[in-house]
């Protein structure tokens, strides 16, 4: 399960989204099966690096609705539906369901109380601006009597390795830093999951502009949103120095984290999957032109792919040459 072994699921968009989601709503007492080939009818939930076997399966006689999950991948048009990380762009064809939160996550300890004293990263290494990298920002921090925790692996996609790494241990965390490596990009495909964690752990959380962050925020007391690195200084320093503060956002995160749980997540799949893709589903197994429907899907995605490589070759055709460098004697 999930909970009892996160490291099998960790980097690995089929294990995190298809066999997570599988597993929780098997044992939610829902009907459903895992399988490696495509069914003739039904609705069937994909991972978005499944189009090529898809592909090779599809024939006249297949009826299934197909419902991908997009995760980090491009729009999935051969699909029926999508699921995607965040609301951005759910327009009825795309639908959000929420990241599942970190399995087996283990709280902060209540005895820390609201003193600051830590301050983590937990994610992959790719994922954090990279002037928290340097030596400026753990100065800062043992400059203000404080501990930096990076708990951090390169990404290796399914080669990534999380032995050495805590994602689920908060107990000596008092605070989160989630600021990806653009301060000026929203991050409109990722999810939210970094401040859920947070949420749930019960520790404050320090994160950047996502727009994942941002479409959660309901209260000042969510999290404290940095644009630079002197914001996330002062931000620091504001936890530090308020430990009213400091407990009101723990509280307050208690209460936010009840909206997104194991539960909660695995309601939504199922209200997606048995409300409304069900009758989709069965009224595609009247259509009669399901071939032709289907391989429109396949050539609007692939010509939108190929679209993509014709400007980036035109851009890069287009880019002027830097002036030749010459030294004079």
């Amino acid at each position: 399960m999930p909970d009892e072994d996160w490291r099998f699921f960790g980097g690995n968009t089929h294990r995190i989204w298809i066999l997570q989601t599988f597993l929780r709503l098997r044992d939610a007492g829902y009907p459903v099966r895992l399988t490696n080939t495509l069914p003739t009818s039904g609705v069937v939930v994909v991972g978005g690096a499944s189009r090529k076997h898809l592909f090779k399966d599809f024939c006249s006689r297949n009826r299934a609705l197909i419902v991908a999950v997009r995760a980090d991948h491009r729009p999935q048009l051969y699909a029926d539906l999508e699921v995607v990380q965040n609301d951005h762009g759910a327009d009825g064809r795309s639908i959000y369901v929420p990241h599942w939160p970190q399995p087996g996550l283990i709280p902060r300890d209540a005895d820390r109380g609201a003193e600051l004293k830590t301050v983590s990263f937990k994610g992959h290494s790719g994922c954090l601006h990279d002037d928290f990298k340097d030596g400026a920002w753990g100065g800062f921090l043992e400059a203000s009597g404080l501990t930096w925790q990076f708990d951090g692996v390169e990404w290796h996609g399914g080669c990534s390795r999380y032995e050495g790494c805590e994602w689920t241990d908060y107990r000596t965390v008092d605070a989160v830093l989630a600021v990806r490596n653009d301060w000026h990009d929203s991050y409109l495909t990722k999810p939210a999951s970094k401040l859920v964690n947070a949420w749930h752990a019960g520790v404050p959380a320090i994160v950047g502009p996502d727009y994942a962050f941002l479409a959660e925020r309901r209260s000042e007391l969510d999290f404290l949103l940095v644009h630079s690195l002197d914001e996330a200084r002062e931000a620091v320093t504001k936890l530090k120095q308020d430990p009213a503060l400091y407990q009101a956002m723990v509280e307050n995160g208690r209460q936010r984290a009840r909206e997104i749980t194991s539960e909660t997540v695995t309601a939504r799949w199922a209200e997606l999957l048995f409300e409304v893709c069900a009758p989709l589903a069965l009224a595609r197994s009247r259509q009669r032109l399901r071939l032709l429907h289907w391989w429109s899907r396949v050539l609007l995605y692939r010509s939108q792919h190929l679209s993509r490589g014709i400007r980036g070759r035109r851009r890069s055709r287009e880019r002027p040459t830097p002036p030749e460098t010459r030294s004079e004697s």
